[in-house]
């Protein structure tokens, strides 16, 4: 367990969010609702924020928030109908626009405890964010720490129709993270790809590592 951010008075509170307002089309059905570890994906993720975060949010579109468990969570509705991520980053700071936010995507199998709390311990005054570097030179937008700095940017950037979150990392300041087993961050966005990460969740190595 890492030491309490929001203890500390030089810094934002820091709040969990995860982002489940995407349409999910190439997996067919949402992928918040998936089961990977024995529960909802969107609860799985929310659990491991509430150990390391003050609050938990989940980041819905405006047809989630009636469907069950969504209904009975902590929701921020987008904003805008599109715009993935970064809608609902922005969501977020309109409802908290002091705090900092640990966001996760829904679609991501494999994070845990411990690499979150990378993020959390990485955190730096002045930055934007704290994030992962990927192998192929991409930092990572999803499994992010964002400072409530980043908030002005990320608006005059989608003001300007640039909602890459991605190039808004690029730009910085950035921390910059490192990852020592890129396939913890490997995303799962179709049915096949949720059947290969229930396989290999579900081997034994895996659970004896965890």
């Amino acid at each position: 367990m890492v030491s309490d951010p929001d203890r500390s008075p030089a810094r934002p509170p820091l709040y969990g969010l995860v982002l489940a307002g995407g349409h999910s089309v190439r997996m067919g059905q949402d992928k918040g609702l998936l089961v990977y570890h024995g529960i909802a994906q969107v609860l799985w993720l929310r659990e491991l924020l509430c150990r390391l975060c003050a609050g938990v949010y989940v980041s819905v579109n405006a047809r989630q928030r009636a469907v069950h468990p969504y209904s009975s969570l902590p929701v921020l509705v987008d904003v805008r109908a599109e715009g993935g991520p970064a809608i609902g980053l922005l969501s977020a700071w309109e409802a908290f626009p002091e705090s900092a936010w640990l966001a996760v995507g829904v679609d991501l199998p494999f994070v845990d405890e411990r690499l979150l709390a990378q993020l959390v311990e990485a955190r730096r005054p002045g930055s934007l964010a704290a994030a992962f570097r990927q192998p192929d030179g991409v930092l990572e937008p999803v499994c992010t720490l964002w400072e409530p700095a980043a908030r002005a940017v990320l608006a005059e950037r989608l003001a300007a129709a640039d909602g890459s979150l991605r190039r808004m990392l690029e730009a910085g300041p950035t921390v910059e993270v490192p990852l020592a087993d890129p396939q913890v961050l490997r995303s799962s966005n179709t049915p096949q790809e949720y059947r290969d990460a229930r396989t290999r969740l579900s081997a034994p190595d895996r659970n004896e590592s965890r």
